[in-house]
């Protein structure tokens, strides 16, 4: 049977081992020479949605992801409000939306098969990571420690 591509997608600022584990997840539904593609979010979204901009430049995180094992390619996304855009140009089989990703998966669907795509929408479950596993709690980490002792080193 032949591997699948699938397409995940994320900001991966701080990367963690939630990151991690929801890349891996996204791995083992491509099967046997299946392709993990990963969609970078780029800084000016980023900084849309956060109202800040992130800690390291997209090609940076970008070079990263890469990098990893379980990912085959990673992209930057596209400077478009229309997500399906990218989903089209990209063509996976399965796009893994991880638990915590905001997403209409019917509306998703429903775009993706009007422009002639059989993609199916497949939400990850929450895995369990040891230690900071999220960017927000990274963040607040960092921000906690310096408030507590007064001063940047």
């Amino acid at each position: 049977m032949p591997g699948k591509r699938v397409l995940a997608a994320g900001k991966f600022d701080i990367l963690h081992l939630g990151h991690l584990a929801y890349l891996n997840q996204a791995k083992q539904l491509t099967g046997e020479d299946g392709e993990l593609v990963v969609v970078i979010a780029l800084d000016k979204t980023i900084e849309k949605q956060r109202g800040a901009p992130p800690v390291f430049p997209q090609e940076q995180r970008r070079r990263i992801v890469e990098s990893l094992e379980a990912v085959d390619r990673a992209v930057l996304g596209y400077d478009n409000e229309d997500q399906s855009v990218i989903v089209h140009d990209i063509k996976p089989d399965i796009v893994a939306l991880g638990y915590d990703q905001n997403a209409n998966t019917d509306a998703i669907e429903e775009r993706l098969s009007k422009a002639g795509l059989s993609t199916k929408i497949v939400r990850l479950e929450k895995m369990k990571a040891d230690g900071l596993c999220s960017s927000t709690l990274i963040r607040k980490r960092i921000i906690d420690y310096y408030r507590e002792n007064g001063r940047a080193r």
